[in-house]
C-alpha cells in the first residue's frame, strides 16, 4: 500500500553576481588542469570547439547553492532523512563532492545523493526516487532539491538546455498522514514521439493525473507545455518563464504557493508539468499540499 506523501514547504532563489573563487566548498574543488583535460577529451568526442567549451564563466558551489534552498525550505532547522539534488548536467561537468559537503551540513541525513544528465526531468527522476525513500519505515522526510547554471556546458538544444540564471530550488516533503491529505502523489515520465504528439499526451496525462485528484488542482506546466490543454483541467494553470533548465515549475510552484502568483494559501492537490525536448519526454508529478 503505497504511503501518502504531502508537501511541507518549497523555496526557490537567484543567486547575483559572478561566482568568486573562494565560495567554492572544499570538497567540491577540481584541479584546473584535470578539468580543461578532462573537458578537452570530451569536446573532441562530440565534435565541438575545445575554445568553446572551455570559455565559460566560474562555476559556483552546487553544495552552497543547494544549502542555501534547504535552509529556505526548513530543512536546516527540522529534520530530514534524505536529499536528492537534480542537475540538468551533461557529462561536461558533473559536480563531485556537493553530496559529501551537504551530509556534513544537514548532519539528519541518512543519504545524500544527485541525479543528472536527465535535462529538465532530472527533478521529476528525484521526485520518483524520493517517493520511493518515502515509502520505506526509517524515512519520515525527504527534500529534492533542482539547482542550474549558466555556467554549465550543454550540447544539443541550446534554446532549451541552457539556463538563463543560476538558480536553485527546494521542496520538501513529507510521508505524514493528515486528515486533509487525501492524494496518492505519483511521478511518471513518458516518452512522447515528437512535438505533434506532444499535445494529445499532455491531454491524456493530465485526464489521469487529475481523475486521481480531489478537487480543482492547482497546474505548472513548462514554457512548451501547452496552456489550452491545462486551463480545460483546472482553473488555476501557471506557466514557468522561459530560459530555465530544470528549476522553472519549482520556481513557479514555490511562487505559487507563496501568494506572488495569487494562490498564496493554497491547500489541496498540486501538478506539475515539464517537457524536455532533448530527451522528448514528459514529466508528471502530482501531489497535495495539506
Amino acid at each position: 500500500m503505497a504511503i501518502q506523501i504531502s508537501v511541507l514547504e518549497t523555496f526557490s532563489t537567484l543567486f547575483t553576481g559572478e561566482p568568486r573563487e573562494d565560495t567554492a566548498a572544499p570538497a567540491e574543488a577540481v584541479p584546473q588542469s584535470r578539468e580543461d583535460e578532462y573537458l578537452n577529451d570530451l569536446a573532441d568526442v562530440h565534435g565541438l570547439d575545445e575554445s568553446a567549451v572551455l570559455s565559460t564563466v566560474p562555476s559556483r558551489s552546487y553544495g552552497e547553492m543547494a544549502a542555501r534552498a534547504l535552509e529556505g525550505c526548513g530543512a536546516g532547522s527540522d529534520h530530514v532523512d534524505v536529499i536528492i539534488l537534480a542537475y540538468a548536467n551533461t557529462e561536461f561537468f558533473v559536480p563531485k563532492g556537493a553530496g559529501s559537503f551537504l551530509a556534513t551540513e544537514f548532519p539528519s541525513a541518512q543519504m545524500v545523493y544527485a541525479v543528472t544528465e536527465q535535462g529538465k526531468l532530472a527533478p521529476f527522476t528525484a521526485l520518483k526516487l524520493a517517493q520511493c525513500h518515502l515509502q520505506e519505515e526509517g524515512c519520515e522526510r525527504a527534500a529534492v532539491v533542482a539547482i542550474e547554471q549558466r555556467a554549465v556546458p550543454l550540447v544539443g538544444d541550446l534554446d532549451a538546455g541552457r539556463p538563463d540564471v543560476d538558480a536553485a530550488a527546494a521542496i520538501l516533503l513529507s510521508r505524514d498522514i493528515s486528515a486533509t491529505c487525501t492524494g496518492i502523489p505519483s511521478v511518471a515520465l513518458r516518452k512522447v514521439g515528437g512535438p505533434a504528439e506532444l499535445g494529445p499526451l499532455v491531454r491524456e496525462m493530465l485526464r489521469i493525473g487529475t481523475t486521481k485528484l480531489d478537487g480543482d488542482p492547482l497546474i505548472v506546466i513548462g514554457e512548451r507545455i501547452p496552456r489550452g490543454e491545462a486551463a480545460s483541467f483546472s482553473s488555476r494553470v501557471h506557466r514557468a518563464e522561459a530560459g530555465r533548465v530544470c528549476t522553472g515549475v519549482w520556481e513557479t510552484l514555490d511562487r505559487s504557493l507563496r501568494g506572488d502568483d495569487g494562490d498564496g494559501g493554497y491547500s489541496g492537490p498540486v501538478l506539475v508539468m515539464e517537457y524536455d525536448p532533448m530527451l522528448d519526454q514528459l514529466g508528471v508529478a502530482s501531489m497535495t499540499v495539506p
